[in-house]
């Protein structure tokens, strides 16, 4: 039954429209419109995350971790506008997409980043301030490190498997 409805769904005008219609005009596809702001969303969420976790690891001390709550704003922002545009990408073939192996496997890694983003986010406030030879430092424990670690590990596989699923899918279901 769900299935039959996906079906209609596809069939209808505004999954067609995703898939083979115009943004605003010619040449602006929607799909790959919707395409280009996954992309910037992702930029943001990934390139945030992974520079806020360089800093965990050590990199550029003299940048304070906890003066990143603005930045790591931007990354949720770029989060929701990966959501967004996800979701409508996810409408314009939602058959197509549920069959394929590599896009729960994308999923699944994207839940487990935003929890560990969530987990270093609330360890972000817990940072204490230690001497160093030049003034002082932020002490970073292990367990945000870690979490850190993670947080790349699991956008990594979201990354690559999201973009080797244009090249698993198969084919439109009849």
């Amino acid at each position: 039954m769900f299935w039959d409805f996906l079906r209609d769904f596809e069939a209808g005008d505004f999954s067609s429209w995703i898939r083979e219609g115009n943004f605003i005009a010619e040449p602006f596809s929607t799909f790959y419109t919707l395409l280009g702001f996954h992309s910037i969303g992702m930029a943001a969420v990934v390139g945030i995350g992974w520079m806020l976790s360089a800093r965990i690891f050590g990199f550029h001390q003299e940048f304070l971790i906890s003066k990143t709550q603005r930045l790591l704003q931007l990354a949720w922002w770029g989060f929701y506008l990966n959501l967004g545009s996800g979701v409508l990408l996810l409408l314009g073939q939602p058959r197509r997409e549920l069959m394929t192996g590599l896009f729960w496997v994308k999923m699944l890694s994207i839940v487990m980043a935003l929890i560990t983003m969530v987990v270093v986010q609330k360890g972000l406030g817990h940072l204490k301030m230690v001497p160093n030879g030049n003034g002082k430092i932020e002490a970073v424990p292990l367990s945000l490190r870690v979490n850190a670690f993670l947080v790349c590990i699991f956008w990594l596989i979201a990354i690559v498997a999201g973009r080797l699923i244009g090249y698993t899918q198969p084919p439109p279901p009849m």
